[in-house]
């Protein structure tokens, strides 16, 4: 319910509540209540409600009073909020109506090349294919090497066992960082650089599942993020900086057109208005 709710000589409708000069009105009541909840339920919630009400507009009261002296700085704050409020509104409507967000790839490329030291890995990369499985699942030593294996039919065999059977799945086909990827595994890895020497393929097992991992491409950290990783990422920062052109153009604009016709002035040294 609004905090500004209707004084009695605003009012032309019938009113729950009232709390000095001010009323809640059935119809702000009724907003707050679901067209959806019983008799019993809406009763309780109407009552909630108003009480809720009566407290806010009494703790409002009272807090005038004993703040008149911080009156006029929360005044202050309250406008500019209120402004603030307005403006922000409007940049939306302006960004909805105007802001070009098709991004092509030839406009990543672009961006891509022309930033590479906002692309630099913190961690390392790697393209894994990974399986989690319950002990007891069939043709643990096939998939063993169907994992490993670079021909197309053994990597649909490997994918369509994943179906079947696995808990959880990493195919290589993208990019994982190594961090996310240590999530999935019941390990603690202390030197991630000790780690991936160990080899490619990697099998672990806990109390309850067997863990299948083959590394099939590596890129350190402090290199070059890949293309494909930051493909998102890239395009979110270009209509970023769309949208932040777009707003510094209206914002010149809206200046120049007040300077030329008086509406606004810059004065050379301060004066009386």
């Amino acid at each position: 319910i609004s905090a500004l709710s209707c004084k009695e000589s605003e009012i032309n409708e019938p009113v729950v509540a009232r709390v000095g000069d001010r009323y809640l009105t059935m119809s702000e009541l009724n907003a707050e209540i679901p067209d959806d909840l019983s008799s019993a339920d809406s009763t309780e919630l109407a009552t909630n409600v108003i009480q809720s009400w009566m407290n806010r507009e009494l703790m409002f009261e009272k807090a005038q009073y004993n703040l008149r002296t911080e009156q006029k700085e929360i005044d202050i704050q309250v406008e500019k909020y209120r402004q603030e409020l307005f403006i922000f509104q409007y940049e939306k409507e302006i960004i909805n109506q105007k802001l070009e967000t098709e991004v092509s790839e030839q406009d990543i490329i672009e961006f891509y090349d022309l930033n590479q030291d906002i692309f630099q890995l913190n961690d390392y990369i790697l393209k894994v294919r990974y399986i989690k499985l319950k002990p007891n699942s069939p043709d643990l030593e096939k998939v063993t090497e169907w994992i490993q294996s670079s021909s197309k039919e053994d990597q649909d065999l490997f994918l369509d066992y994943c179906h079947r059977y696995a808990v959880s799945c990493y195919n290589d086909s993208g990019w994982v960082y190594f961090n996310e990827l240590l999530r999935e595994l019941p390990i603690e890895v202390y030197n991630k650089e000790s780690f991936l020497r160990t080899g490619k393929s990697v099998k672990f097992s806990d109390s309850g599942h067997v863990y299948l991992l083959y590394i099939r491409e590596l890129q350190s950290k402090n290199t070059l993020s890949p293309i494909e990783l930051e493909h998102e990422r890239i395009k979110s920062l270009i209509q970023n900086r769309r949208k932040i052109e777009l707003l510094n153009s209206i914002r010149r604009s809206l200046y120049k057109d007040a300077i030329r016709s008086g509406k606004a002035e810059l004065y050379e040294e301060p004066k009386l208005p």
